[in-house]
């Protein structure tokens, strides 16, 4: 290859590796699996190795490079970067929009319509892009709004913030935008600074400033950052008429812009749309603390003008914060169905993001010394995502008010004495083991009250054996009264042995008169749903056991390739992990339960009872979604496990339990942890719940369209992550 072929070469890559790049990154629809992509990029490399004249500056060779800065430069805004005034409430609000037509009136332009724009606040670190030519070439902090620090190196290593622009670039533009850290990233890197010992975010956006402030480019490449962007500053040459243009404008030129964002023409419009920004923001991968309002036509920016530092046709209407300090009293213990004793956090009741928190999660000891939590703490205290509430950390800086005196919340924390899980279970008293290799502790005792009521709560739940009417209370209720002591003894269950128990009884009149005590409403409805469940198939008997890293997609696998409990309870482990889906680990816990006497004696009387334990073999469905395989990963809202499973087979697909590289698409709800990653590390395409639904349709699609045949996944990498 001579030096022409291989500049028109690195040509041809630079623009594919971009384009591959805007699809992951920017627009969450990858084309290519991620091992093609990086052969394309090695190729780029070796090319700009062998002929050092053929790399350019905007080359994706050249996100990541140079040693680390000695300090940060500062930078002046080609236009400052204004601060923005809050609306709290939505009086506030209707009060701008009142002031801004009296001043526009005043100024002879109350004829022009006047109509606002509506998005997200990302709660993130505010920067500037300059482009050159179309060239990105200087990125920095928003610092006071007038002169900010110079991150060029950090943020080129953010694949959303493109290198160079696509068509007929302005000799000049700042683009504005927000970086930060996607939430199920930010909860990873917590837990591995945990792990190192060093200390946690308190919030997205201190993990983001934190990583763009960083003086080695490669921690911030680290680091999944990504970029939403917002508008634009100063410019020479590019001509747009109003701000939802300008973001028109972005779109084109491959920049990240929130796809929800929208055009209001009235106040009342205005506030319906902050209000639904409030109400989903528990739904999104990204923290928000706000809506942005802005006036859409430049014109009446221009004349509307700015108050000190912050615009007059701009506002931000803000929302309750989603972390918050309070004291944490003490740190308790729940015991599980499996015996795992898992701590959590009693804390000052305090409003997180709009909700009165008491209790948060404290995931196991070792995460408690790695955070060094300790009661009487003053901790952080987060809750985003709508995820149950979680303590981030201690507060170490300022001080607090101790018995009359100031002192450190640093000095206060050392003196206070550390945790350590209990020796013996909170619930039976047994001492409590903890295996090798493991982080859980566990009460080894069969008969553990706790263990007992957490494993039939499970047993009757919808997704498993769907007995109605036995909720926590009820089962609680039936245990303490000594009615049952396992999940077999839920069928032998009678109306006389129910009314002992309030909850189920009622008082009547009897023959003579008197008052006596009768089977309630609930009793019946008890009874008539237990013996219900007895129709139930093998499968879902199987996830209701409750083995072991067996969820429901396992416990199909299981019902399916075994056929009956005979057939299952004689076959090895090596037999257990052949099965698809099913790897070493689950197969070793199927073995364990299965050989443990108690369960053996538990399943025999479910036997005799009159459950299912042999696989019905119907026809296998045939329709458009035969031969494909889906894997089902995260919490789906509209839909249980089973029922999504149902759906998919019903149309002749199968569902497995790993992805792998049969796996034709992943359908992921919220939290969907390890599976998403994997899929998008093999090219598996994805689809969010709403496009679940679409794909499924009412009676099924006549010719699906999955992601690999040309549909979005637009939805699922939105609300996963980027």
């Amino acid at each position: 290859m001579d030096a022409a072929d291989a500049a028109r070469r690195a040509a041809e890559l630079r623009a594919l590796v971009e384009r591959h790049a805007h699809l992951y990154y920017v627009v969450d629809r990858p084309q290519i699996s991620d091992a093609d992509y990086d052969a394309l990029f090695r190729e780029l490399q070796s090319l700009e190795d062998e002929y050092p004249a053929v790399r350019t500056p905007d080359s994706p060779t050249q996100r990541v490079g140079g040693q680390p800065l000695e300090k940060f430069e500062q930078v002046r805004h080609l236009q400052p970067m204004l601060s923005l005034a809050n609306a709290r409430d939505e009086d506030e609000l209707r009060a701008w929009d009142a002031r801004n037509r009296r001043l526009l009136e005043g100024r002879g332009l109350d004829e022009e319509p006047l109509r606002y724009v509506v998005e997200p606040k990302i709660d993130g670190l505010a920067i500037s892009l300059t482009y050159r030519d179309g060239v990105f070439t200087v990125g920095a902090t928003r610092g006071n709004g007038t002169v900010g620090e110079d991150a060029t190196a950090n943020l080129k290593t953010i694949h959303a913030v493109p290198l160079r622009l696509r068509a007929d670039p302005p000799p000049v533009v700042e683009v504005r935008g927000e970086v930060y850290l996607p939430l199920p990233a930010f909860a990873r890197l917590n837990e591995a600074r945990a792990a190192e010992g060093l200390p946690t975010f308190a919030n997205p956006r201190n993990a983001a400033a934190g990583s763009i402030r960083q003086l080695d480019p490669a921690v911030a490449a680290s680091r999944p950052l990504s970029l939403f962007c917002y508008g634009i500053g100063a410019s020479e040459g590019l001509e747009v008429a109003d701000h939802h243009g300008a973001l028109d404008w972005l779109r084109q030129q491959g920049f990240r812009v929130n796809p929800d964002i929208a055009v209001a023409a009235t106040i009342d419009e205005v506030a319906a749309l902050c209000a639904r920004w409030e109400e989903r923001r528990a739904d999104l991968d990204y923290d928000i603390d706000g809506a942005v309002v802005k006036v859409d036509s430049y014109v009446l920016q221009h004349a509307l003008g700015a108050v000190a530092h912050d615009p007059r046709w701009a506002i931000a209407f803000k929302f309750a914060p989603t972390t918050a300090i309070t004291r944490l009293h003490a740190i308790d213990v729940n015991v599980g169905r499996t015996g795992v004793l898992t701590p959590f956090a009693i804390l000052e009741p305090v409003v997180v993001g709009g909700v009165t928190v008491e209790r948060a999660t404290l995931h196991n000891e070792d995460d408690i010394r790695r955070k060094d939590i300790r009661p009487g703490d003053d901790v952080v205290v987060q809750r985003a995502g709508d995820v149950i509430p979680q303590v981030v950390g201690p507060v170490t800086g300022g001080e607090v008010d101790e018995g009359g005196r100031r002192v450190s919340h640093a000095e206060r924390h050392v003196a206070l004495p550390e945790w350590s899980m209990p020796e013996r279970c909170p619930a039976c008293g047994s001492l409590v083991v903890r295996e090798s290799g493991e982080v859980a502790v566990r009460c080894p005792n069969r008969s553990c009250p706790a263990q007992i009521v957490e494993s039939i709560r499970h047993f009757v739940s919808k997704g498993a054996m769907d007995i109605d009417g036995l909720g926590e209370e009820a089962v609680a209720a039936l245990h303490q009264a000594g009615l049952i002591e396992d999940v077999a003894d839920l069928y032998g269950l009678t109306l006389s042995r129910l009314v002992e128990v309030p909850l189920f009884s009622r008082k009547a009149k009897g023959p003579d008169g008197g008052e006596i005590v009768v089977p309630g409403k609930l009793a019946e409805n008890v009874l008539a749903s237990i013996e219900a469940s007895k129709r139930q198939p093998f499968a879902r008997v199987l996830f209701a056991l409750g083995m072991r890293h067996a969820g429901s997609v396992t416990a199909r696998a299981l019902a399916e390739r075994f056929a009956t409990i005979d057939v299952l309870q004689a076959a090895a482990v090596d037999d257990l992990a052949a099965v698809p889906g099913i790897g070493a680990v689950v197969a070793e816990a199927v073995r364990q339960y299965l050989d443990d006497a108690h369960n053996r004696e538990t399943l025999a009387k479910l036997r005799e009872r009159g459950l299912r334990f042999a696989e019905e073999t119907p026809q296998k469905a045939v329709g458009p979604l035969s031969g494909r395989t889906f894997v089902l990963t995260g919490r789906l809202e509209r839909f249980t496990r089973g029922e999504a499973q149902d759906r998919i087979e019903a149309l002749g697909g199968r569902v497995s339990g790993s992805v792998g590289k049969g796996t034709d698409c992943v359908v992921a709800g919220e939290d969907p942890g390890s599976k998403l990653d994997k899929a998008r590390r093999l090219g598996v395409p994805t689809l969010g719940e709403a496009e679940f639904e679409v794909l499924l349709g009412d009676d099924g699609p006549d010719e699906p369209r999955l992601p690999l045949d040309g549909a979005s996944d637009d939805a699922a990498g939105r609300a996963k992550t980027n």
